[in-house]
């Protein structure tokens, strides 16, 4: 990893480590949606992120905003002695800590852990979110549905769309949901097109809907973990009932490998996102919590 500097010293995330962080993601297949490449470097302008090693493990430094806050450790080594390492060295914070990483420190009282119930990652059964059977979908099924019954629609592999009709789509979606006016949407849109711009290199599951030869929905996701999917964007004209629910359920349809699992990603504390993810019936949440110093 001569291409990622020894702690205390730290580089800005760039594409040429991605190779390392795909080995190391391959060997200790992640359990929160952060951890893939694709993820880390779309929003790394958005967080400032600094890479470094310690202990044979790559640590990374989100240097927006303060407190400092650093991701688990990646990789193979001691992963409880580097965090407190960090923690002695650094006026920071560790963030976004898988629950199995974080009960290592809950019962040393010299250490803060605290629950991040905004960043909760919300998982599904594939099988559940792709048959929709049941009363409890009985909803979902009728959007379905209603929307197929009004519509004549393509559903496309976006590997075959020119990158530049994606951005144009989330440009309208920007400019309906006012990106401009909102942080958080903001950010995100930089990542959008951080992804939209490295589709191949990234290896990515990709797919639009088409109305009248015009993008009006998109999802693109990759395999987390042997059995997980990871849903990174999912965005539709909110103008159109129904419209989410068909992209969602034809995109995981296209892309029924062997998953066990798709994660939705967290609701950031958005009351309409909390609603809508829980509206599919999650089969559990992903509890993530940030670990610092008593001071």
């Amino acid at each position: 990893m001569s291409l990622i500097p020894n702690y205390p010293q730290f580089v800005p995330l760039d594409f040429k480590h991605k190779q390392f962080f795909d080995a190391a993601f391959k060997n200790h297949p992640p359990e929160i949606s952060e951890f893939t490449f694709t993820n880390l470097f779309s929003w790394r302008r958005v967080y400032g992120y600094q890479v470094s090693l310690l202990n044979g493990l790559i640590v990374l430094r989100a240097d927006a905003g303060k407190p400092v806050c650093f991701m688990q450790p990646i990789g193979s080594g001691n992963l409880e002695g580097s965090i407190k390492q960090v923690l002695d060295d650094a006026d920071g914070k560790f963030c976004r800590i898988p629950e199995y990483l974080a009960g290592f420190f809950k019962n040393n009282h010299s250490f803060e852990v605290e629950e991040d119930r905004d960043n909760f990652d919300y998982l599904y059964s594939f099988s559940d979110l792709l048959n929709l059977s049941g009363r409890k979908y009985d909803g979902k099924r009728n959007q379905i549905n209603k929307f197929k019954s009004e519509y004549k629609y393509d559903y496309v592999d976006a590997k075959t769309v020119d990158a530049g009709q994606i951005l144009e789509f989330e440009q309208l979606w920007c400019s309906i949901k006012g990106c401009d006016m909102v942080e958080g949407l903001n950010n995100e849109r930089q990542a959008i097109r951080e992804i939209t711009g490295h589709l191949k290199e990234f290896n990515l599951n990709c797919g639009v809907i088409r109305l009248k030869d015009r993008i009006c929905a998109v999802a693109i996701a990759q395999r987390l973990n042997p059995e997980t999917l990871v849903m990174h964007i999912l965005k539709a004209d909110p103008g159109i009932p129904g419209l989410y629910q068909v992209m969602l359920n034809d995109f995981l349809r296209a892309n029924a490998e062997d998953f066990k699992y798709v994660n939705l990603e967290q609701d950031l504390g958005v009351a309409g996102l909390r609603v809508f993810k829980q509206s599919y019936h999650p089969v559990g949440l992903i509890k993530k919590y940030s670990i610092s110093l008593k001071r």
